[in-house]
């Protein structure tokens, strides 16, 4: 009994070890779990309690001319934060009342996020009740106050559709892009939009001790801050005091004017009339500045050079006639007589001069913008054929310029014609129309621009673009827009020199005379569109120089009446100011003269008006 006795207790005393050397061995293996291969785990979770990490911002990017002057720069702003945790509702509605702020609207950001991350609330806020805030911390536990760039327009800076405005994230770009959060401060439209991620550079961390009720106590460790990366700059390729001036010549109308380097597709100009004043939208928006643009029938915030679309009008007559001799439809002899009207079945359709024209052949035509001729020549040529060219002069597609929200216009075909109106529901009547540039083919002043710089190029153009290049910030590096050379392939450059002499003889006495640079030769074409509206649309594109072409234009003026007496003469002020630059030493200005002073440079050259500079106006000019 005994040895039975002894046999048990020494099986009860391995079982009790066992059971004691298991649990030391859990409990070991918690210890090491917690300090040696958990440590980073806990330590953040301990450090959730006492320290707060606090995001610093970056300075956003500067935005530069081609001179290097800076155009849209930062000041500084205050904002107000709040940690969801630490922040109590009698607080919330305290601070609601202080900063006039919708207390239901702070609530539902605050029911939307919960712990000790801080939330940006209000942007902009006002000197005299940041000082509150910080005179009376105490009151305010879960409060913050810091600095975040705003943007700075200097004087005589407005262009608000190329630089574009700011505001704060939405949950749909926030989704779109992790690298924002909520009360992130991003790029809304144009420039700022299309450049947003290298324009806001990279957030700072700060982490700073706090006690429990949430105060902070001062810095946790300097060496564990990351300093934020300053934003990109961008640099444009055109001369700000070009785009001054432009500005200027469409100041009273409705329209655009686009200006490119034929050689690269760099912007020179770009204006669209009416704009507003960025600096409205600039920071905190005045609820009644913001209706009143939104209601403004001039439509001031669309900006006309990408996303209006109009018929083309008789700018588009060049289409027509490349597509033609291309075909072999016709040759330039082939001629048509213009008795002022043109007769389709029962309907009779006028041309612009009453007059008419006589007999013309291609280039008389185009010089004089016969209606007649292309009615003719659009029924030879056909819809498929017509559209076809249309496409191959990348008309009916965003042209890729770096702004976003480019409208593609509209190039009928066909299958268009057959599903708006039916298979026999549209007639030959709708190519005749199409023909000079109506009905309802549909172009942006941007598009009718690169056109013209595909013309002046015989078949070789560029993507348009804003940028030159962008500057890092921290390495100084620069990284330049690509402008790779893209063609319209399959056309003969026996075809392009017919319609480029033909436009040559557009300004040289034809219906573009009111756009002729002195002792520059060039070419153009005028359009007036009918528009059912009002009175037509004034267009007039260009190229100049003619022989080595620099610069392509597209003018429109809504509801201007004939292009070649109110689109053409915007267009050679322009030219004259920018090749007559070229003729003077540029102007260096001394340190203590402001910069405002060297965007505007007088030219009296300017002033000389059409009828100045020709003595005897062709007499069979009154068109478009």
């Amino acid at each position: 009994m005994r040895e039975i006795s002894k046999q048990g207790s020494e099986q009860r005393r391995i079982i009790f070890t066992g059971v004691m050397f298991l649990f030391f061995g859990i409990l070991i293996y918690g210890f090491f779990g917690l300090q040696v291969a958990n440590t980073e785990f806990y330590t953040q979770k301990s450090l959730a309690n006492s320290v707060r990490k606090v995001t610093t911002l970056p300075v956003r990017g500067l935005i530069k001319d081609s001179k290097d002057r800076i155009l849209v720069d930062n000041n500084a702003s205050f904002y107000v934060a709040v940690i969801p945790k630490v922040i109590s509702d009698s607080t919330t509605k305290k601070l609601a009342t202080l900063l006039n702020l919708s207390l239901e609207g702070v609530q539902r950001t605050l029911k939307k996020q919960y712990g000790f991350r801080p939330i940006k609330i209000a942007h902009d806020v006002k000197y005299p009740a940041i000082i509150f805030l910080e005179e009376n911390r105490l009151q305010f536990p879960g409060v913050l106050t810091s600095l975040e760039p705003k943007r700075f327009y200097r004087e005589n800076i407005y262009s608000p559709h190329i630089f574009g405005s700011l505001g704060e994230v939405s949950p749909t770009e926030a989704k779109k892009n992790s690298i924002y959060e909520q009360g992130d401060i991003v790029g809304k439209t144009a420039l700022e939009k299309k450049y947003d991620l290298d324009l806001r550079g990279s957030k700072g961390v700060d982490y700073n001790r706090v006690d429990a009720s949430g105060r902070e106590l001062g810095i946790l460790n300097i060496d564990r801050n990351v300093k934020p990366q300053h934003g990109n700059d961008l640099h444009l390729y055109l001369d700000y005091s070009m785009q001054q001036f432009a500005e200027s010549l469409m100041v009273g109308h409705r329209g655009s004017l686009v200006a490119l380097d034929t050689r690269n597709g760099g912007v020179l100009a770009l204006v669209s009339k009416p704009d507003y004043d960025p600096r409205a939208l600039a920071g905190r928006i005045d609820p009644d500045v913001w209706n009143k643009l939104l209601s403004d029938d001039s439509h001031p915030l669309y900006s006309r050079s990408i996303q209006s679309v109009y018929p083309p009008g008789s700018t588009y007559k060049i289409v027509a006639a490349i597509a033609a001799l291309e075909e072999n439809i016709v040759t330039p002899e082939w001629e048509v007589f213009c008795p002022g009207y043109f007769k389709l079945g029962r309907r009779t359709i006028k041309c612009w001069n009453a007059a008419g024209h006589g007999t013309v052949d291609m280039y008389g035509a185009i010089k004089g913008s016969c209606n007649v001729y292309f009615y003719q020549l659009g029924l030879k040529i056909g819809i498929d054929i017509w559209s076809k060219y249309s496409q191959l002069f990348a008309f009916g597609r965003p042209t890729g310029i770096d702004l976003p929200n480019e409208s593609k216009g509209l190039v009928p075909t066909k299958a268009y014609f057959n599903k708006r109106f039916g298979e026999n529901g549209w007639t030959r009547g709708n190519l005749a129309n199409l023909a000079i540039g109506q009905g309802e083919l549909l172009v942006t002043p941007l598009q009718l621009a690169q056109f013209a710089m595909i013309i002046a190029n015989k078949g070789v153009y560029y993507k348009p673009h804003l940028l030159n290049y962008m500057t890092n910030y921290s390495s100084n590096s620069k990284t330049y827009f690509p402008t790779n050379a893209q063609y319209v392939t399959g056309l003969s450059d026996a075809n392009y020199d017919v319609v480029r002499e033909a436009m040559r003889q557009v300004v040289a006495g034809g219906t573009g005379w009111g756009g002729k640079v002195p002792g520059i030769e060039m070419a153009g074409k005028t359009g007036s569109a009918q528009n059912p509206h009002g009175d037509s649309h004034a267009w007039f594109m260009t190229f100049a120089p003619f022989s080595l072409p620099e610069v392509a234009m597209a003018v429109i003026v809504e509801n201007g009446g004939g292009g070649g007496a109110v689109a053409a003469p915007i267009a050679r002020k322009f030219l004259e100011k920018y090749f007559f630059n070229r003729l003077i030493p540029r102007y260096v200005p001394k340190k203590e003269e402001p910069m405002a002073d060297t965007l505007i440079t007088p030219i009296d050259i300017l002033n000389i008006s059409p009828i100045e500079i020709f003595d005897t106006p062709p007499s069979e000019i009154d068109e478009n």
